[in-house]
């Protein structure tokens, strides 16, 4: 059953700061309070075909076809130039603007990026069930951008009910209001290994969203952030 949800963002909510640039996200994690578990750089659709991309990507880094969901993973050392990431020359837009978020991440935050992938999602979704289930990540700080498809699925705390067969596992309440990013957002989640603040509930988008459309695949860059 297709849960209703929203891509705005919710009013006066004290687990969430929204800020204007990557520098004043950075900024925002040093002074946040311990209830804050999210910071949001809400910048709008960016130039470039990133659907196409998404497609491509899938193609071209699959080799065992029973992988739904391949990723494209990056080196942490090094900085990826556009002509890696580029596929054909009219994806220059897209890959210049992933290129770009991938630098400015290295740069603002010089040795904390741990891994970081480029994630082609298909609309099946991922193999692993449980992602598409309410739950935290065990790492610090993960940083996210959501460049095509539906954005990551959440929920506040307040509207959880912790899952107790389950360690990180969460139920959102009935009356939960579910939120969404949209493409262009860019956003940084605590996880389980910040001592002291409450993670950020997610999950991965219900795939029942692509039933009697067209199907959609989801690219987004991820990092995990040894930073606390």
């Amino acid at each position: 059953m297709k849960v209703p949800f929203t891509t705005e963002l919710p009013d006066n909510y004290d687990r969430l700061i929204e800020v204007g640039s990557l520098e004043e996200m950075f900024s925002a994690v040093e002074s946040a309070g311990p209830d804050v578990n999210l910071i949001v750089w809400r910048r709008g659709a960016l130039e470039g075909d990133f659907n196409t991309l998404a497609e491509c990507l899938s193609d071209s880094s699959l080799e065992d076809k029973s992988i739904s969901y391949p990723e494209l993973y990056l080196k942490s050392t090094d900085i990826i130039q556009p002509e890696d990431l580029s596929l054909r020359s009219d994806f220059s837009a897209a890959c210049a603007a992933i290129y770009k978020d991938i630098k400015d991440l290295a740069e603002l935050r010089p040795g904390d990026v741990e891994m970081h992938t480029l994630r082609s999602v298909g609309h099946h979704g991922y193999e692993e069930a449980d992602i598409h289930d309410f739950h935290s990540d065990q790492d610090y700080w993960r940083f996210m951008a959501c460049y095509s498809g539906l954005g990551t699925e959440w929920i506040k705390n307040e509207d959880s009910i912790q899952d107790d067969t389950r360690d990180g596992f969460y139920y959102a309440a009935e009356d939960a209001a579910h939120y969404h990013f949209q493409e262009g957002d860019v956003w940084l989640q605590s996880g389980e290994g910040l001592t002291g603040r409450a993670p950020f509930l997610h999950r991965a988008p219900d795939i029942t969203f692509n039933e009697g459309d067209k199907p959609q695949k989801r690219l987004m860059y991820v990092a995990d952030l040894a930073m606390s």
